[in-house]
């Protein structure tokens, strides 16, 4: 895949997950650490699982400027991750409404209309840094004046964005202002700087949003909800009918909060549901791919899966290929080091699967993966080489004490036999014993019945 949108990084998604997220602290401090538990969040594990299976990852602007993932990591945690040196090398493309990333958050307070009075209805995902209950700003948003903010310089954006969510946070009261942000704003703020000295130092690529439609009706033709309808829930068929009719985020989930009580057992499905179907119409909008590591409680099996959607204007375009395995754990469990050296000694694989994704290719980078995986232990390492001198040695000791017996020509072609027939095997065996486990774990199951 040349270029990817992943659907993990929305900020809604990255918002919802962020309180299960599994620490990537671990990463830097113990390289022996556990893997990530089920029902976790790896953002490092994903982070590395699309920079593996694409050549670029595809960022909307509110993906990175309300993350929590990425404004809680900041750049210098996210090149550690990635194993990056100076720059991203071309890793991720951001489409900003704007030219810059700075305008492009002044233009998310300032709405459609950059010349209205007050500010837009806008709700911070990436609040959820700093609180788990939700935090309703947007209401209050809305009832502030806009004149500070569009008139301050472009190196004050970030502060003032700061300033008005902490004043809207303390009172409802829009005459209240903060002068400089403090505390949790203030840390916001400088989540926001450190991403925009990246893009001003070229680090990442900045590129302004095209004229392509955002066709949300024909997303919807290609995914019709197809999740759970329980009995003596009639409400589910009148909900799909009202979420096909809406195309804002959050007014979605407001409907869907409004009426959880008439949707039980559905509620999450309808949620991923609508979302699968506004990131594809994200995805052909740009006109990319888009990746989902996370379960889609849409379908009606559920499992270990991800689901890849390939951009096609030919039928069989439309279906997804799903991967099954644990990939994505996988490359959490490896430190910085350990996913650096595995690039390098997988980038012929890397490079088959970008450029021609296939159940060959897939078994290639898989492997590759795994392979790497193993060689994160000297001990390990010592151990297998002994066992494999132990094996080879074992079937010359044989072929020796036959020589008792024997002529001496005898010996050496029972020993060079021996060798072969007995201590070739027993050493593919003992790798084949040792890889099995972990190569099944990073397997990718391709391609996936279309849903």
């Amino acid at each position: 895949m040349q270029q990817t949108l992943v659907f993990d990084f929305d900020s809604l998604e990255q918002k919802s997950a962020f309180r299960s997220l599994v620490s990537d602290e671990d990463l830097f401090c113990d390289p022996t650490a556990g893997g990530s538990p089920e029902g976790k969040v790896s953002f490092p594990g994903m982070l590395r699982a699309a920079d593996l299976l694409s050549r670029e990852i595809l960022l909307l602007d509110v993906h990175l400027l309300d993350g929590a993932f990425f404004l809680s990591r900041g750049p210098a945690a996210v090149r550690t991750i990635l194993a990056r040196t100076a720059s991203f090398d071309q890793t991720f493309a951001v489409v900003a409404r704007e030219a810059s990333l700075e305008e492009s958050l002044r233009a998310l307070l300032l709405g459609n209309n950059s010349s209205s009075p007050v500010l837009t209805e806008f709700e911070f995902s990436s609040l959820s840094m700093y609180w788990t209950s939700p935090v309703h700003l947007g209401r209050v948003l809305k009832t502030r004046s806009s004149e500070r903010l569009r008139s301050c310089a472009k190196s004050e954006v970030a502060r003032t964005v700061a300033a008005e969510l902490q004043a809207a946070w303390e009172s409802a009261d829009p005459g209240h202002h903060i002068q400089t942000p403090t505390g949790h704003f203030a840390a916001l703020a400088a989540a926001w700087e450190s991403w925009f000295e990246e893009a001003s130092a070229g680090h990442i690529c900045v590129r302004t949003w095209g004229s392509n439609v955002f066709s949300f009706e024909a997303a919807l033709q290609r995914r019709p909800y197809s999740g759970p309808t329980p009995d003596g829930v009639p409400e589910v068929g009148d909900a799909v009918a009202s979420l096909q009719r809406i195309k804002r985020r959050t007014s979605a989930l407001s409907y869907l909060e409004e009426h959880a009580r008439h949707l039980t057992g559905c509620g999450e499905a309808l949620e991923d549901w609508w979302m699968s179907v506004y990131f594809d119409a994200l995805a052909r909008q740009h006109g990319t791919n888009w990746l989902r590591f996370s379960d889609d409680k849409s379908l009606k099996e559920t499992g270990r899966r991800t689901w890849f959607r390939r951009r096609s204007g030919v039928e069989e375009g439309d279906a997804p290929i799903q991967f099954q395995g644990s990939l994505v754990a996988t490359l959490h469990d490896m430190p910085p080091q350990a996913y650096a050296v595995m690039r390098h000694q997988a980038r012929q694989a890397i490079r088959e699967w970008q450029d021609s994704p296939s159940q060959k290719t897939s078994d290639g980078l898989a492997y590759a993966v795994a392979q790497s995986n193993m060689a994160v232990s000297l001990f390990e390492d010592r151990k297998a080489m002994w066992r494999r001198i132990g094996l080879t040695v074992f079937p010359a000791a044989v072929g020796a004490l036959t020589g008792g017996l024997l002529s001496n020509l005898i010996v050496g072609v029972g020993s060079a036999i021996a060798t072969v027939v007995l201590g070739v095997p027993l050493v593919e065996f003992a790798e084949l014993h040792e890889t099995r486990k972990k190569k099944m774990r990073a397997h990718i199951h391709f391609p996936a019945a279309p849903h």
